[in-house]
C-alpha cells in the first residue's frame, strides 16, 4: 500500500477521492432516475393500454380513470357492490345500449343492461359463462363451495346436491324449521305482554330466528339466539358479514383485484375466527355422528350420506357445503322477513289482506301451519315475490367468460376470462319493466301479471343452471316466520324509523342504512 501511495501527496489524494466518489454517486443517481422514469412511462402506457381494451374490442364504454377506473374508489364499497352497478346500468341504459364495458381499477367488467342478453349469459349459452369468479383457495375450506366452484367442479357439486333441495326433502325439514318459529313467536308476545311502546327491531329478532332455523336444519344444533344473544352461531353470523379488521379489508380487495396471486399465496377472504369456529364445529358433529352411529333429519345428516356414498365427497368439501348452506341462508331470509314487515307496516290494508288469507287457510288446517297449507297462500307468496323485487338480498350477480362468445347481433366479442356483471337491482326497478318500482304491489305478481312480464327482469335467485339451489328453503323458512308473526300481531311501523332506509353500500347482502323498528299489538 506504501509503494502504491508512494508520490501522491495525501492533502491532493484526498479531494482527487471524493471528486471520483461524487461522480460515482452522481452516475448512480441518474441511472436510478433513468430507471424510475422508464417505470413510470411504462406503467403509465400500460395503464393506457389496458384502459383502451374495450375500444379496441369495439364495446361502448365510458372513460375510465386511474386508478379507480368506472368505479367511485379502488375497493368496492359491499362486495355485492349493487349501487355501483346500479350506476353502470341506468348510465348505458340512458344511452340505449345493451352491453357496456367499465373497469373496476383496471378489471375490464361486461355490463350486460338488455334481458335478451342476460338470457344470453345466463341460460341460452351458458356454456360459455360456467363461473361465477367468486375468489375460493384451498387453504380456506369454507370459500370451497357451490357458489364459488368453477366448471367441472361446480357440476360435480351440483349433481350431488341437487337431491338435496327437492320438495321432499324440504317437507322432511319442514317440522324442523316450524319448531324454530316458537322461538321467534316467544319473543313477540315477549314485547307484547310488557305493554309498553317498546320498539321492536326486527332485523335482529328475524336474524335470530334464521340463525336458529338453519343451525338447527343445516347442523342439528339448537342455537338458542333468542334466549342468548351472544351465542356462538348468532356471533359468527353478525361477525361474518358486518365486523372486518383492517387486515380483513386488505385480504378482500387482494382476492377481489389479484385472485390469482391471492390463491398462490393462499389470501383468507373469510376472517380467521369464523372459519376456525365453522371447520371445528362440523369436524366435531360429524366425528361425533360418525362415531355413535346417530342420524338426524338435516342437511348435514344428508352431506354425510354423500361422503360416506361411492360418490365421495371429502371433509373439507363437506364442511365448505356446510357454511354456505349457512352464510347463504340466514342473512338472506332474515332480510326478505324484516322488509316483507317493513312494507305491510307502511300499508295496513294490503296487511290485512294478507292476514285474511293467512287465517282463512291455516282454518282449513285445523289452524295448524302445514307445508301443503303453506302452499295455498298464493298472495303471501305475492308479497314475499314483491319484497324480494324492491329489497334483492343479492343485488348484482357476476358470470365469467369461460370461453370466447360473440354476442349476436352486436358482433361483440367477449375473451375468455372477462368477467361478467349483471345489475339486478337496477333491473327490479327499472320503470320499463316495472311502473313506479319503488311502490310495493303484490299483485305484479299475479298469475295474470307474470305472464306478461318481461322475462329475465325478475333476478332475486339468479337463472339458468346456477340459480340459487337452496331457494325452497329460504322461501319456506321467511313465509313460515311471516305467518307467525302476522297471524298473531297486527304490526305498524313505530316514529323511530327512519325513512327512506337507504341502502349500506358496505354489506355483502343487502342492508339498510337505517334499522327498522315496529310496534305489535295482539289480532
Amino acid at each position: 500500500m506504501e509503494d502504491l501511495l508512494r508520490g501522491y501527496n495525501l492533502e491532493e489524494l484526498i479531494p482527487m477521492f471524493a471528486g471520483t466518489m461524487v461522480t460515482l454517486l452522481g452516475q448512480y443517481i441518474s441511472i436510478i432516475i433513468i430507471f424510475f422514469i422508464v417505470l413510470v412511462v411504462a406503467a403509465t402506457a400500460f395503464v393506457k393500454y389496458t384502459y383502451g381494451y374495450w375500444k379496441r374490442m369495439k364495446v361502448p364504454c365510458f372513460e375510465p380513470s386511474f386508478p379507480f377506473g368506472n368505479s367511485d374508489s379502488l375497493i368496492p364499497k359491499g362486495i355485492a357492490i349493487g349501487l355501483i352497478s346500479k350506476k353502470f346500468y341506468d348510465q348505458f341504459k340512458g344511452t340505449g345500449q345493451k352491453l357496456g364495458g367499465i373497469f373496476m381499477g383496471i378489471q375490464p367488467y361486461l355490463v350486460v343492461v338488455g334481458p335478451e342478453q342476460i338470457k344470453d349469459v345466463l341460460i341460452k349459452d351458458f356454456q360459455h359463462f360456467t363461473d361465477r369468479g367468486v375468489y375460493y383457495t384451498e387453504r380456506e375450506p369454507l370459500s370451497v363451495h357451490l357458489f364459488s366452484q368453477p366448471g367441472a367442479a361446480w357440476r360435480n357439486s351440483r349433481t350431488k346436491f341437487t337431491s338435496v333441495f327437492t320438495s321432499a326433502k324440504m317437507k322432511a325439514m319442514f317440522q324442523t324449521i316450524l319448531n324454530c318459529s316458537e322461538g321467534l313467536k316467544g319473543a313477540m308476545e315477549k314485547c307484547v305482554e310488557q305493554k309498553t311502546d317498546a320498539d321492536v327491531d326486527m332485523q335482529e329478532v328475524a336474524a335470530c330466528y334464521t340463525t336458529d332455523s338453519i343451525g338447527s336444519c343445516a347442523f342439528g344444533i339448537e342455537c338458542n339466539s333468542f334466549k342468548h344473544p351472544d351465542a356462538e352461531f348468532r356471533k359468527m353470523g353478525r361477525k361474518l358479514l358486518t365486523e372486518f379488521s383492517l387486515k380483513d379489508r386488505l385480504n378482500l380487495f387482494l382476492a377481489i383485484y389479484a385472485p390469482s396471486v391471492s390463491q398462490k399465496f393462499g389470501v383468507r377472504n373469510i376472517q380467521r375466527e369464523v372459519s376456525d369456529f365453522f371447520v371445528k364445529t362440523v369436524n366435531d358433529i360429524v366425528s361425533y355422528r360418525e362415531k355413535n352411529e346417530l342420524r338426524r333429519n338435516d342437511f348435514l345428516q344428508l352431506l354425510i350420506d354423500v361422503k360416506n356414498s361411492d360418490e365421495k365427497l371429502s371433509m373439507n368439501e363437506l364442511v365448505g357445503q356446510a357454511f354456505v348452506f349457512f352464510a347463504a341462508g340466514f342473512e338472506t331470509s332474515s332480510t326478505a322477513t324484516t322488509m316483507t314487515l317493513f312494507e305491510v307496516s307502511r300499508k295496513q290494508e294490503l296487511q290485512e289482506k294478507l292476514r285474511r288469507e293467512i287465517l282463512e287457510v291455516l282454518r282449513k288446517h285445523d289452524n295448524k301451519i302445514t307445508y301443503d297449507a303453506i302452499a295455498e297462500m298464493k298472495y303471501l307468496g305475492q308479497a314475499v315475490d314483491e319484497t324480494l323485487r324492491i329489497w334483492p338480498p343479492v343485488q348484482t350477480l357476476t358470470r365469467v367468460c369461460t370461453k370466447d362468445y360473440i354476442f349476436k347481433n352486436f358482433d361483440i366479442k367477449v375473451e375468455k376470462g372477462i368477467p361478467i356483471m349483471i345489475p339486478v337491482t337496477a333491473l327490479h326497478h327499472d320503470p320499463e319493466y316495472w311502473p313506479d318500482p319503488d311502490r310495493w304491489d303484490p299483485d305484479r305478481f299475479s298469475e295474470e301479471n307474470k305472464q306478461n312480464r318481461q322475462l329475465l327482469t325478475y333476478l332475486p335467485f339468479g337463472d339458468g343452471p346456477r340459480n340459487c339451489i337452496g331457494l325452497r328453503f329460504g322461501l319456506l323458512q321467511t313465509k313460515i316466520a311471516l305467518i307467525t308473526v302476522l297471524s298473531n300481531y297486527r304490526v305498524t311501523l313505530s316514529p323511530q324509523t327512519v325513512t327512506p332506509l337507504g341502502r349500506d353500500p358496505e354489506t355483502f347482502v343487502l342492508t339498510t342504512k337505517n334499522r327498522i323498528y315496529r310496534r305489535l299489538e295482539r289480532v
